[in-house]
């Protein structure tokens, strides 16, 4: 009789999940909360239906789309993105880099003059930062009064400690026809691939998670910590001293943490695990008795007297994720040992925020405000992650241990893509 390999997962977020849905050996799942998702988990408040942080469904993985499209069957609200900026004290269309219409006529002539300097400079030096990066392709002007500010808001570090390559096609880059297109009137809203975008129905993307643990063979044992690994007797070791024995171990909780439980891993690696970065998000959810308060899908928030960066407005992601008559959004504030924030103030901060950019009114009924802290949020691109995640990699894998996801690859990864690369494993692994 063959041995049927057995494989176990280590968290039921979207990778995870991936995997279980396209592998074809024995597997269990194990997870900590008591239910599917990870970072696409949803939680419903006094009716109002909250993600954790702002998500859209978008990809240009065709099989990935086919995937989604499937499981939802129809439940699936599409629209076309109305993505916008704050400052100076005006909304401007997203992206900034072609869309300046509306602001202060200096500080457009300043984009334009800058972006043409980039344009025709005859500098062949590459840039080796992500700042550099900034100035290279935009210019100053841009650079000053958007990007900049912004990334610097966001990943609460000097821009110069980032690697610019994970930026890919994640940012449009226009031309200057383009540019001035977007400054004479309004200009193209369709920039970027995330210009159309879909949501469930009901029930926020747990929905979705839901439906692809539903679909997997995999048993999924929930409200189950991993605490140990070890790889030399192929095990894991959860908090109430269960035992499950492998023939392959997929992990895809943060890398960091997975070499905090590993056993016996090389003491020069487990150093270099503790220059990895990462980035807290704090969600203040706001839940409003007032409907249709605006027609914008998300906005970005550059300026620091702002505690948040972007605002997702919940309440047009999908028709019936509020109670009748009412309206929500969700604000997200990035933290980390440099840049803290103060939680029993962040819902009073953030509604007088949205008062101040003209989303709420002053005697608006406040029905909600809800925090979801998300320890580990972002990965930092900093210059030094591909050779310690590869160093890594090459380890777990010599012990049958896969690293898949945003996470345990430590890369910067939509949900389509850490399903996909989930996929991708599940393949690889049939053919073992």
């Amino acid at each position: 009789m063959s041995h049927q390999r057995k494989v176990i997962v280590v968290g039921a977020g979207p990778a995870g999940l991936g995997v279980a849905g396209g592998i074809r050996a024995a597997c269990v799942i194990l997870e900590k909360q008591m239910q599917p998702g990870g970072l696409m988990r949803s939680k419903t408040v006094k009716g109002y239906v909250f993600d954790w942080a702002g998500h859209i469904f978008f990809t240009r993985i065709n099989r990935i789309r086919d995937l989604i499209e499937e499981l939802q069957k129809g439940d699936f609200h599409y629209q076309d993105r109305e993505s916008w900026i704050f400052s100076k004290n005006t909304y401007s269309r997203y992206p900034f880099q072609a869309n300046t219409f509306g602001l202060p006529l200096p500080v457009v002539k300043e984009c334009l003059m800058g972006l043409i300097e980039a344009t025709y400079s005859d500098d062949p030096a590459e840039p080796t930062n992500f700042e550099q990066w900034i100035y290279k392709t935009y210019g100053s002007g841009i650079a000053s009064h958007f990007m900049i500010p912004y990334n610097r808001k966001l990943w609460a570090r000097d821009l110069s400690e980032m690697d610019h390559h994970w930026l890919a096609d994640r940012v449009p880059r226009p031309g200057l026809s383009e540019f001035i297109d977007g400054a004479l009137g309004p200009g193209r809203k369709d920039l970027g691939p995330n210009a159309r975008f879909g949501y469930p129905l009901t029930g926020g993307m747990q929905t979705v998670a839901d439906r692809l643990a539903l679909k997997s063979a995999a048993t999924i044992e929930y409200n189950t910590t991993v605490t140990m690994i070890d790889p030399v007797k192929q095990q894991v070791i959860t908090q109430d001293k269960r035992v499950f024995t492998y023939d392959h171990l997929v992990l895809t909780c943060p890398l960091h943490e997975i070499v905090d439980m590993t056993r016996n891993i090389p003491d020069e690696l487990r150093q270099l695990s503790r220059s990895l970065e990462f980035l807290s998000v704090l969600c203040v959810n706001v839940g409003i008795r007032r409907s249709s308060i605006t027609e914008k899908h998300w906005i970005y928030f550059p300026e620091p007297e702002f505690l948040f960066h972007r605002v997702f407005v919940q309440g047009n992601a999908a028709p019936q994720v509020c109670p009748q008559g009412c309206f929500s959004f969700t604000a997200e504030i990035t933290y980390n040992s440099k840049k803290e924030v103060d939680i029993n103030s962040a819902g009073l901060t953030t509604l007088d925020g949205l008062i101040r950019a003209g989303l709420l009114n002053e005697n608006d009924p406040v029905d909600v405000v809800d925090l979801i802290d998300i320890p580990v949020a972002y990965i930092v691109p900093t210059h030094e992650r591909n050779s310690v995640v590869s160093s890594l990699r090459e380890w777990y894998k010599r012990h049958n241990i896969h690293l898949v996801g945003r996470f345990a690859e430590w890369e910067y990864y939509n949900m389509d893509h850490a399903i996909d690369a989930g996929w991708t494993l599940a393949e690889e692994l049939n053919q073992t």
